[in-house]
């Protein structure tokens, strides 16, 4: 098991890391001009990727690093460092202000064994990050989720992009009045963490581990609750082929009325 010095030795590894791939993709904004979408979007998640593993190997890191855009082993793969260097990369592209780039640790190639984990909002630079059994933060104040609400009342995020089949969605959007898509988990995680949203779901079978590692360890360590294919507080093989039907949720209460209007459609 991590020892707590371990898991904090690995906070400064994380912030550095992903303030590299915010000066890096900053960088990149620049040629927007100059490229069509879908150019821009394989240049920022190029840069992001360069960014990480230039890092880590700067700084002495041993990780298998398994990320949305590649894999490699840096220093001797002692543990795994999961990475979604740009998520949002449509929203990045288009100059919609909601993107984050996505960093945990894991003692293991599982989510149970995440010990550490950051998202970095790519535009503010704002930080969330978590330690295993030490809490969770925004910048360096602790963050916990909203209190309980009934789910009329709740404000949630719900993803339906890429061509998603409404179905198991239907009861949550009839009964929530509330609803956004943002287009970017880890933050939405994160504002669910921090008690900005109350709720995220995403069931279209093709979010990846990748995406959510670090904003679910957020998510547990500030307090609140998720399910991952069905199973409440559920666990994941960390590797880029991982997807998965993800419910989050500040608490048990709303995480079960969203389960319960799931399952009737799935019935």
């Amino acid at each position: 098991m991590a020892s707590s010095n371990r898991m904090s030795a690995w906070t400064p590894i994380l912030l550095e890391t992903a303030e590299n791939v915010r000066g890096r993709i900053r960088s990149a904004l620049l040629k927007r001009p100059a490229l069509d979408g879908d150019e821009l979007k394989r240049l920022l998640d190029a840069e992001a990727q360069r960014a990480i593993e230039e890092s880590l190997r700067h700084l002495g890191a041993s990780v298998r690093l398994i990320s949305e855009e590649g894999e490699a082993t840096i220093g001797g793969g002692e543990m795994y460092l999961i990475a979604d260097p740009v998520d949002g990369t449509t929203n990045l592209a288009r100059g919609v202000p909601f993107a984050a780039t996505s960093l945990a640790v894991s003692e293991t190639p599982r989510l149970s064994g995440a010990v550490a984990g950051l998202v970095m909002d790519l535009y503010t630079g704002e930080v969330y990050r978590a330690e295993r059994g030490r809490g969770a933060w925004r910048g360096g104040k602790p963050i916990h989720p909203a209190g309980p609400k009934p789910l009329r009342d709740a404000l949630v995020s719900v993803d339906i992009s890429k061509g998603a089949p409404l179905e198991p969605v239907e009861g949550v959007i009839a009964e929530a009045w509330h609803l956004r898509q943002l287009g970017c988990a880890a933050l939405s995680l994160c504002l669910v963490a921090s008690g900005v949203l109350d709720a995220h779901i995403d069931l279209r079978g093709t979010i990846r581990a990748t995406d959510v590692a670090a904003g679910l360890l957020i998510l547990r360590e500030a307090g609140g609750i998720y399910s991952i294919n069905g199973a409440v507080g559920g666990d994941l093989e960390l590797t880029r082929r991982s997807r998965l039907d993800l419910v989050a949720a500040s608490g048990r209460g709303l995480i079960e009325d969203l389960l319960s209007l799931v399952e009737q459609r799935r019935a």
